[in-house]
């Protein structure tokens, strides 16, 4: 079985370690896969090229995958990617541009199929384009979340599969770190949409007085979003660590629980997952595919992200930290049953065989 995923940005961002991993893993299993991706800019660290080819994997920049509308380039594209198709049995796309691009390949290559992955583990919203690709260049479907999948399913007619998201679970070993207080940590680019005015408004709420945030991450309005916020409301125990690379792993090691509110790029929640892994609590909001994760009452707790409830789930966590070890246990139990990624490579292997033995769409 010979398989080409297209992905459609050079960046390294959420989708792109978990599409290189699954890649690495597929190849691990004995199928031939090729991974092809834009050129990073010269000079750029982080890229999903360069991660790439330090995990033997070679990507192919001669396809194109031009994101913008333009037509000669778009066609350029296509045309390039159909020839490609002739060394291939199946497409795997990422983004919707890569979809149709290589979408419309496949059909007129007639010998490729296409299977999409869903990164937002959110419901696709309908569109003319987004039925138009779903029912008409898409042989196979894939998402993180049972809702995504019902939902996209009953609104396209596509066929398709969950699959667990996984992580290289060899990474995360749990371990006791010393610490002063209850310590709770949030791992998330400071952007708009992530909601630290509540966060931090619960944390100004929450009645544990030996309670710590440490918040790792950065962004470009980390200033607006969060520091000068927790200035206003003089929040002294909150500690902004930026970007911490290959010390991020000791940090949630001194996490005695996670709070996590806004999926990101990944829909998946990664570092919410990470967490579980390491072994520590959750406190999730009902959103997009928090709910799916964590089990409420078990891994941790799943709220309505007001700041009083944040405020009151801290509360009980801290409250209780038998409670908190307890979660924390459940969570890193869930994480070594379901998020592996051998197991998550044989599952879309078997979705790959089941496409396959189809005739095409």
């Amino acid at each position: 079985m010979r398989v080409l995923h297209l992905f459609g940005d050079w960046k390294w961002t959420g989708p792109s370690e978990p599409t290189l991993d699954l890649c690495l893993e597929l190849r691990a299993l004995g199928l031939e896969v090729d991974l092809a991706c834009p050129p990073a800019p010269p000079g750029t660290e982080r890229s999903l090229p360069e991660r790439a080819r330090r995990g033997g994997l070679e990507p192919r920049h001669d396809l194109g995958l031009e994101r913008t509308i333009s037509p000669l380039r778009n066609l350029s594209d296509l045309l390039r990617i159909a020839a490609a198709c002739r060394e291939y049995d199946l497409l795997h796309v990422h983004f919707s541009h890569d979809h149709i691009v290589g979408g419309l390949a496949a059909r007129k290559s007639r010998r490729a199929r296409i299977v999409r992955t869903n990164h937002k583990a959110v419901p696709t919203p309908w569109t003319p384009g987004t039925s138009l690709l779903y029912r008409r260049l898409t042989d196979g479907y894939l998402t993180f979340s049972q809702a995504a999948l019902e939902a996209d399913v009953r609104r396209f007619g596509v066929r398709g599969w969950k699959i667990d998201p996984a992580l290289r679970l060899e990474r995360f070993v749990p371990r006791e770190v010393p610490r002063d207080g209850f310590v709770l940590g949030v791992v998330a680019r400071m952007q708009r949409h992530r909601r630290f005015d509540v966060l931090l408004q619960g944390v100004k709420q929450a009645r544990v007085p030996d309670l710590r945030l440490v918040i790792v991450g950065r962004g470009t309005h980390m200033n607006e979003v969060a520091v000068e916020p927790a200035r206003r409301l003089g929040l002294t125990n909150v500690t902004f660590t930026g970007y911490l690379g290959e010390r991020y792993l000791d940090a949630v090691a001194g996490f005695d629980a996670l709070l996590f509110l806004v999926p990101g790029s990944d829909g998946t929640c990664r570092a919410l997952r990470e967490a579980m892994a390491m072994g520590k609590a959750v406190i999730g909001a009902r959103r997009g595919m928090i709910p799916e994760i964590v089990e409420d009452g078990r891994t941790g707790l799943v709220i309505d992200d007001t700041p009083e409830n944040i405020a009151r789930a801290i509360e009980r966590l801290a409250a209780d930290r038998g409670l908190c070890r307890a979660m924390g246990r459940a969570g890193r139990e869930k994480a070594l049953r379901c998020y592996d990624l051998r197991r998550q490579a044989a599952a879309v292997r078997d979705a790959y065989a089941a496409v396959l033995a189809r005739s095409p769409t």
